[in-house]
Formats: structure tokens, sequence, C-alpha cells
């Protein structure tokens, strides 16, 4: 019997915009400048911008390891990509303020709710589901996407919330669904996995008993092969999982 459904975050529940990523990147680079410049570090923008993509590299390979950091170990990244790793003390005033730096720019280029999703998840909830989220997250940490969730109003629906970058693992690890079943006291054999990557989404859910469905939109980053259930759209997960009466 199913008795609960997890969901990816990004290009699932919530999608980036063209604009949004921009603007998040301009917001990093310029403040982490700034925290800098106050402090009498000499460093130029175009320094700060070529390191922000040298991260994104360094990532990548943690990333490939289903590992992940969190914000400060990704500001640390930063600063020695820029030479800078023994000028700034691990904790204290300007870690903290580059960490910031680092996390807000996410809540003014705000990502735009999928079509459906708040519906979907107040259907579901009616129906005597429990729900979470399973994230892998990016550039913007858990504690940032509970904001957006917050000001999306997709938080009053989720009993669960998994963050890769708090948890320290990346679907498809286990680990990372097996604690979000945990807390939602259900077995993989009562739950489902809705997400648009058929390698960390499908793959993931899979190799853990749970049903995987996978969210096939034009966005989603892969293709299915032909024994993965699929959806078009958030809209008809509803009547997947309790088809209609013939």
């Amino acid at each position: 019997m199913l008795r609960a459904v997890t969901f990816d975050l990004w290009q699932t529940l919530i999608l980036d915009t063209p604009e949004g990523l921009r603007q998040a990147r301009a917001g990093r680079v310029r403040d982490i400048h700034e925290a800098l410049a106050r402090e009498k570090i000499a460093v130029e923008v175009a320094a700060v911008d070529q390191a922000y993509d040298a991260v994104g590299a360094k990532l990548e390979e943690v990333w490939s390891a289903r590992r992940d950091v969190g914000s400060r170990g990704q500001v640390r990244l930063l600063l020695e990509c820029l030479g800078l790793d023994g000028a700034v003390p691990a904790e204290g005033g300007l870690m903290d303020a580059l960490e910031e730096a680092y996390c807000l720019p996410i809540l003014s280029a705000m990502p735009i709710l999928n079509v459906g999703a708040r519906d979907v998840l107040e259907t579901l909830q009616r129906r005597g589901l429990r729900l979470a989220l399973i994230c892998n997250t990016g550039r913007t940490p858990g504690k940032m996407l509970r904001l957006v969730l917050e000001r999306l109003g997709l938080a009053p629906y989720l009993g669960a919330l998994s963050f890769s970058d708090e948890v320290g693992l990346r679907k498809p690890h286990p680990g990372i669904f097996r604690r979000t079943l945990a807390a939602l006291g259900v077995l993989p054999a009562e739950a489902a996995h809705v997400g648009d990557d058929v390698a960390t989404d499908v793959a993931g859910a899979r190799a853990v008993g749970m049903r995987a469905i996978h969210l096939c939109h034009p966005s989603s980053v892969s293709q299915p092969s032909d024994d993965v259930e699929r959806i078009p759209t958030l809209e008809v997960l509803t009547d997947l999982l309790f088809p209609p009466e013939s």
C-alpha cells in the first residue's frame, strides 16, 4: 500500500529561470568581493568571477562521489581558488560574512513554482499520504531552500526535508533515501519518489526498493528507458497514483 511520496526539488517542484540564475551568480560574486574589500583584502571582481567557475569544477568532483559539502565548504573552496585560504580564518566574522554573501542572493533571484506543484502536494496530503523532499543542493544550501519553500507555499505539505549539503550524501546514494523514509516512518515498498533525473532520482529510488516515477518534461535532464514509469507534468501524478475508476 502506498503511504508516502518523496519529491526532488529543482526542475520538479520548482524551476530555475535564466534571469534568476544570472542574478544569483552576479549577486554572489559582487557580495563576496565587497565582503573581502571591507576587510582590506584586495582582489579584483574578475578574479572572484573566475574563482566562482573554478569552484564549480571542484564541486563536480565531490558530487561525482555522491558526497556533498555545505555552503561554508564551498566558500573555502572559493578562497582556495583565489589563493586566499590562509588569509581568512576558518571561523569568525569575515567567514560568516562570506558565507552570507554566498547564500543570500537566491532570495532576490527566486525560482518559480512548477505548474501544478502546490496543487498536487495538497491533493496527496489530503488523501493521507506522507510527503517529503530529497534534494541535491547546488550553490544554494538547505537553510536557504527552506526559506524558498516557505515563500512559495510548499513548506506546509512536506513532513521531512533531506538536503544533500546537510546530510553529506547526494542522490543516488541510498543513505539519503533511507534517511528520508525513516523520518516518514515508512518502508521503501510503501513509498514512491518523483524526480526529473533518471541517474539520481529513478536509479536512487529503485536501488532502495521504492517506486520510481520520472517527471519527463522538456527541461528534464535525462530521458528514461522504456521500463521507467513516467509523467509529462506534475498535474497527472495523482491519477497515476490513484487511477480513476473505469
